[in-house]
């Protein structure tokens, strides 16, 4: 339920009116139940104990109740709740962000703290002791969550629910996957290349593949600076494969800016995967040196509104419902940083409201306002998110749309991953 009377006699605290919290406009926390804090994003979670405190005893209230406490409002903030098991998570935002929203991107959170701990693990640590200082398991893994959040405040990718991909010729694309296939480990699950959090290809046993949620975990992590350099070799969980469990991540850059991701679950292959880098390296240099494409894709890292072959397009996402994955584009250089945000905070939303529709969700939104022009479209195959200059008006707008469509149609195969490589 919505927090009301009970929660108002709860000392928040200063830390949501105070001049340093106001410079962000979006927070999250993350404390155990028995208020021992564990992340911000934002300042120093040892100094936010008060308001860690208050989050424990506006939860431990309703929870009294036998109800769940999801929101409340102070100010201009709206702060969102999200519990499971021992964590509590918190999300607060002044931007007007859909408490669906803010809790589906606290779900995501939770879920990269149980891909580096497991909730088996998790669970049993705060059996034996509810008052346990869980910093200490997830020391030097912070980078990984601030990464995340970041990411979730100016990427649209994470709320479509699909992969991104690399825009990238599609004979490159299918020799690359072709490689990875040939130097196949025994020991060797799945295989990717990737840029920036885009898939270039994916290598999957024929008869599963990993959910894109999972995907976007490990991405994250694969793009977090402390991966950037050497060779790593990590345990990861996959919460929607297995969260009781660890299989084993490779992550080494191959290119500037591509990296080469291997998952085992053999803990012991670490030199399998060192080896196989080695030779898929060899292999992509060899081959019309795929090894330069690559990087040189990688730097171009999103076509631009122009590439679509439009007058007036600011920016756009494109899902393909079939294979669950998506494209966007960069945003024009006339876009500054807090129009971007704007833009894909309105997507977010366009896409909650059109959801909201059920079995006959809204398939056409067409949102103006003094500053942003901003079309959402979904169909049986596709959904599409455009913005556009504040002046244009709705015909010119979907003939735009149309225009675009019949881009993609044709670019398929190289926007996409059409033919996943599997054994």
């Amino acid at each position: 339920m919505d927090g009301d009377a009970p929660v108002a006699a709860v000392p928040v605290g200063g830390e949501l009116s105070s001049a340093e919290w106001r410079a962000h406009g979006r927070h999250f926390l993350v404390l155990s139940s028995a208020g021992k804090p564990i992340y911000t994003r934002h300042g120093d979670e040892a100094q936010l104990s008060m308001l860690m405190s208050a989050v424990q005893a506006i939860v431990s209230s309703f929870s009294d109740m036998s109800d769940a406490v999801r929101s409340l409002s102070a100010g201009a903030q709206t702060i969102v709740f999200y519990t499971s098991g021992p964590l509590y998570l918190l999300g607060a935002s002044d931007r007007g962000d859909p408490e669906e929203l803010l809790r589906s991107e606290l779900q995501l959170v939770h879920s990269q703290i149980v891909s580096i701990l497991t909730r088996a693990q998790l669970t049993r640590i705060f059996e034996q002791r509810s008052n346990f200082d869980l910093r200490q398991l997830l020391g030097g893994t912070e980078g990984i969550i601030d990464h995340l959040v970041d990411r979730l405040d100016v990427d649209f990718g994470f709320a479509l629910g699909s992969l991104d991909t690399l825009w990238m010729r599609y004979a490159q694309r299918e020799r690359v996957g072709k490689v990875l296939l040939s130097r196949r480990p025994k020991s060797l699950l799945y295989a990717m290349v990737v840029s920036d959090m885009k898939l270039v290809t994916l290598l999957r046993p024929r008869k599963h593949s990993l959910h894109p949620a999972d995907l976007h975990l490990l991405f994250n992590m694969a793009a977090a600076p402390a991966f950037a350099a050497g060779e790593h070799w990590t345990p990861v969980c996959f919460p929607r494969f297995n969260d009781q469990g660890f299989l084993h991540v490779y992550i080494s850059y191959i290119a500037a800016g591509v990296a080469l991701v291997l998952v085992s679950a053999d803990r012991d292959s670490f030199f399998a995967m060192t080896q196989c880098r080695r030779l898929v390296c060899e292999d992509l240099a060899a081959a019309d040196d795929l090894l330069q494409r690559l990087e040189d894709a990688a730097a171009q890292r999103a076509l631009h509104p122009s590439e679509l072959g439009v007058a007036g397009l600011l920016q756009l996402y494109y899902r393909h419902k079939t294979l669950v994955q998506h494209f966007g584009t960069r945003f024009d250089e006339s876009v500054g940083d807090e129009q971007a945000r704007r833009i894909v905070n309105t997507y977010k939303r366009l896409r909650l409201h059109m959801a909201k529709g059920g079995q006959k969700p809204l398939r056409i939104i067409y949102y103006r306002s003094a500053a942003d022009t901003v079309l959402a479209w979904q169909s049986r195959s596709f959904e599409l998110y455009a913005a556009v200059a504040p002046t244009m008006d709705v015909k010119s707008m979907i003939r735009l749309v149309n225009a675009v469509l019949e881009w993609v149609e044709k670019e398929e195969d190289h926007l996409f991953v059409i033919n996943s490589p599997s054994y």
